[in-house]
């Protein structure tokens, strides 16, 4: 079935849902510095715009899911992979996150006990969620710069109407996305009955020892989290941008052949 032609301002949609997403993420990875309701809430609504950036870039995903052995696409396979990684790191952080929640999910009277294995799961997958997002952004830098520097906020924002008209137009992508995105995250629950899961609670909970309770300063409890997270984007970011930057060096460099 072809797909239905996005809206023209398509460009202004992205920007703004990517800078609400950006947000979100700032709240999400800092939970020490926010607190642990904001945390849970900003992670529940991140689905949000995370849902949209991947209908927005649908056409993309279509295309190189069917073009992705052939020879033609391999400047964009590695993208196309770690675009992946990245979104499944986003559901083992919501479902990691829906176990462990001890805020949002008691006011609605559900309550799961502590478990040791899934916080760690959250933990992990949170870096490497970083790791990601930080060589995601410097691949599309150039289109992030673009973008900002055209974007007026009072005058574009009401191209966030467009919001409608593609929710609409790819209604059955949506629920394509939501149907796959749940069965994903009910294999990752299932790893919760595995003797894999078991080992880990067993490790992360030896018996007898003892665990400081001592605190850090206050300061370096809301400091310490923002600068973890910008070494985290920003070390891969600056790595990826290099190593960008060497590959066309080096292609401009290279003589053309007669």
């Amino acid at each position: 079935m072809k797909s239905s032609p996005m809206p023209t301002n398509t460009a202004k949609v992205r920007i703004f849902v990517d800078i609400f997403f950006v947000i979100l993420m700032v709240l999400v990875l800092v939970p020490q510095t926010t607190g642990i309701p904001i945390h849970e809430w900003a992670g529940f609504l991140i689905l949000i715009p995370f849902l949209f950036h991947l209908l927005i870039n649908w056409d993309w995903i279509a295309k190189n899911s069917t073009r992705f052995l052939k020879k033609e696409t391999n400047k964009s396979r590695f993208d196309y992979v770690l675009n992946w990684l990245l979104y499944l790191a986003m559901l083992v952080v919501t479902v990691s996150g829906i176990v462990i929640s001890e805020a949002v999910l008691p006011l609605f009277g559900i309550h799961f006990e502590p478990d040791g294995f899934w916080s760690l799961m959250h933990t992990l997958s949170a870096t490497l969620l970083m790791a990601i997002l930080g060589i995601h952004i410097a691949l599309h830098w150039r289109w992030i710069v673009g973008a900002f520097r055209k974007l007026k906020l009072k005058a574009d924002f009401h191209h966030l109407t467009g919001i409608v008209q593609i929710t609409k137009e790819y209604s059955r992508q949506l629920l394509l996305l939501i149907t796959v995105s749940l069965v994903f995250s009910l294999f990752f629950w299932a790893f919760n009955y595995t003797e894999w899961a078991d080992g880990f609670r067993i490790s992360l909970n030896p018996e007898g020892g003892d665990q400081s309770n001592e605190l850090p300063p206050r300061w370096m409890a809301y400091f310490l989290p923002l600068v973890k997270v910008t070494l985290l984007i920003t070390i891969p970011a600056l790595i990826t941008g290099a190593i960008l930057r060497i590959k066309h060096s080096f292609k401009k460099n290279v003589p053309l052949r007669t």
